[in-house]
């Protein structure tokens, strides 16, 4: 048999780039795209190539300072467009108690856009905080003498349960909303008892959650026969009873009474 020539290592070589020219042709491809892409990266992240020249604020405001914001996000509002950390502006924002949402766009060329959503108190929440739509207490951190927040119901209640306070008082300024009677405050006690305040100062006792709502309904029940026009000099009603209610005036005994639940 006549002997097989051994190949070369440079004949090899060529048979093996012959055999797989696309294959090394596409490899090749890649890495000038890689270099590519990096230095297209590099010259775009040049904050002198495409600086910011305005950084836009918008929201309606009433209560945020809008100089504190603008000074929370300026370090971070800094660099190119395409090198500013849009995350950073929008977790510097949020930072602030005022504020519950913002949102942070890059407008071509130039153009950071910061959209705020301020928070929106419906409730004051224990001594310095409030409580927006959806429960969230938020603290403000310095005092604010408007008068339409100090008008504002006063809730409180265990750490954790905002929400549900919240709850609870929604439904039980529903049940009085038809006799034109308003909620002061509500308070949830550690025990889980609900006391409430109207208005004129009239506290009403209605112990614990679970019977709290019929105990309601049976002092609205009774406003037109009972309390309608004979509000005044009352200070308590006691609902924690089985059949009944008791009424306070100064410190008379009860005018009324029941057998007595917590």
């Amino acid at each position: 048999m006549p002997k097989r020539q051994s190949k070369t290592v440079g004949q090899l070589a060529a048979a093996m780039l012959r055999d797989n020219v696309r294959t090394v042709s596409g490899l090749l491809l890649l890495a000038l795209l890689a270099v590519s892409v990096g230095f297209g990266m590099q010259w775009l992240s040049d904050p002198y190539r495409f600086p910011l020249k305005v950084v836009e604020v918008k929201g309606d405001f009433r209560y945020l300072d809008r100089e504190q914001l603008q000074t929370v996000i300026a370090p971070h509002a800094e660099g190119g467009f395409f090198t500013v950390d849009v995350v950073a502006v929008c977790a510097a924002a949020e930072q602030l108690p005022w504020v519950y949402k913002a949102r942070v766009q890059r407008v071509w060329p130039d153009i950071l856009r910061l959209q705020i959503e301020e928070q929106q108190p419906i409730a004051r929440w224990g001594e310095q905080g409030f409580l927006n739509r959806f429960g969230e207490s938020f603290v403000p951190g310095e005092t604010l003498q408007a008068v339409e927040l100090s008008a504002l119901p006063g809730l409180s209640g265990p750490p954790g349960q905002e929400a549900r306070v919240l709850d609870q008082y929604r439904f039980a300024q529903d049940l009085l909303a038809p006799l034109d009677i308003r909620i002061n405050q509500l308070a949830l006690d550690g025990r889980r008892a609900l006391h409430l305040q109207l208005d004129g100062g009239v506290q009403l006792e209605l112990g614990s959650v679970q019977q709290a709502w019929l105990r309601l309904q049976r002092f609205t029940r009774a406003w037109s026969s009972v309390f309608d026009g004979r509000m005044d000099g009352l200070q308590r009603v006691d609902l924690r009873y089985s059949n009944g209610f008791s009424v306070y005036r100064g410190k008379v005994t009860p005018v009324a009474a029941g057998r007595k639940q917590v």
